[in-house]
Order: C-alpha cells, then structure tokens, then sequence
C-alpha cells in the first residue's frame, strides 16, 4: 500500500513539473509557435490536477483509506479530471455585443440589490456556472487539438495544431499559469507550516527537494 508520505512528495513533484511545463509553454509561446506551447501548457494544468489529487488520496490514507499502486495510477489517468482538479476559478472573457457584456455592463451601473442588478448576477452566475463545467472538457480537447493532425467536424478538411492562434493559446496559458501562481502562493513558506504542516514535512525529508519555479506569463505582443 502507498503510504501517506509518499504520495505528498508526489504532489510535490507533480507541481514542480507543472512548472516546468508551464515555463516551457512561455517559452515556446514568446519564440512563436503557439500551438506547441498550447499542448505544454495543458499539460501543465494537469500536473497541477495530479499534484492536488496526490494530496486529497494522502489525506484519505491519513484518514484510515490504503491505496494500491494502481489504484493511485487510475485516480490519476482521467486527462478531464486533472483538468477540473487543476482550475482554481473560471476566467470569462467577453466583448460587446453580447448578453454577458451587457449584464457586466449593468450591474456595475446600478445600485447593488436592484433589481436590474440582481438580474445581471444571474446572467453572470449562468455564464460562469456554464463554463466550469465546460472547462475541463474544452481544455482536454484543446490539449490534444494543439498536438495531432486530424480531420475537422466536417470530415473535409484537416485540423492542423499550427493553424491555432497566439490568442487562443495565451488565454488558456494564462489561465493554467495563473492556477500554479495560485497553488504556489498557498504553499508559500511563511504559510505552508500553518496551512499545509503535511506537506511541509513531507517537503523536509525529500532528496532531491522539489524546485516550484516562480510564474512567468506569455508576452501579449504576438498578433492572434
């Protein structure tokens, strides 16, 4: 059975290399080749999936459960679970016309507790609602759109990950980035003993020590 400890170092290193794969994302990002960078960056937001599912199995060991090696290894195969494990929030990104623009647009307008902005907080609460649930899914695909050749919806023509924009991937980048900024911030050393004690001694007894590389965003420069 894995022991509790063990699966807090692999939290660890899972978020360790969400920020290798995230820098890399950047990296290949800046240099012009969103598409590549999409995929490394998906990949990064699942490591921060797996780092948080690590821990969730240690806490439930500590708690009495035994966990085989490979029941650990299905916990973690699920690309869309790590997806929703990794998102800390749902970004929403809007542009006039639309109704969610209008409803943004309104309730900072009006007087809280109104009803005009009671109805815009329900448009809103619907939109976000929406895509949490649709994030995981869309960031799974997206994933595997930025790796492979294959045909469109229309069994005509052909998806080619070089063809995705430097503004679809920086969005979905900024998010992942901002997910491990987030993690790293809670797991920060002037709190970590206070909040995370397991990890922290999990932490100390680690050969080699996990590195948490610091957030790096993608250049806005690029044209979409």
């Amino acid at each position: 059975m894995i022991s509790e400890v063990v699966l807090l170092e692999g939290s660890w290193y899972a978020l360790e290399q969400a920020g290798r794969l995230l820098h890399a994302a950047v990296g290949v990002y800046d240099r012009g080749d969103p598409g590549t960078a999409l995929a490394l960056g998906m990949f990064g937001s699942e490591e921060i999936g797996r780092s948080r599912i690590l821990r969730t199995l240690a806490n439930e060991v500590a708690s009495g459960a035994s966990f085989s090696p490979q029941n650990v290894t299905d916990r973690c195969n699920d690309h869309v679970k790590k997806q929703r494990e990794g998102a800390t929030g749902t970004s929403i990104r809007f542009a006039p016309p639309s109704q969610l623009a209008k409803a943004v647009q309104i309730r900072a307008g009006s007087t809280p507790r109104s009803p005009g902005w009671k109805a815009a907080c329900d448009v809103i609460s619907v939109a976000v609602t929406s895509k949490t649930k649709r994030d995981p899914q869309d960031r799974h695909d997206m994933r595997e759109k930025a790796l492979y050749v294959d045909l469109d919806s229309d069994s005509m023509s052909w998806s080619r990950p070089c063809s995705i924009t430097a503004t679809i991937a920086r969005e979905h980048i900024e998010d992942a980035v901002g997910d491990y900024a987030f993690e790293c911030d809670a797991l920060r050393d002037d709190v970590i003993a206070d909040d995370f004690p397991t990890m922290a001694k999990a932490r100390a007894r680690m050969k080699p020590a996990p590195v948490l590389l610091a957030a790096i965003w993608p250049s806005r420069e690029q044209g979409g």
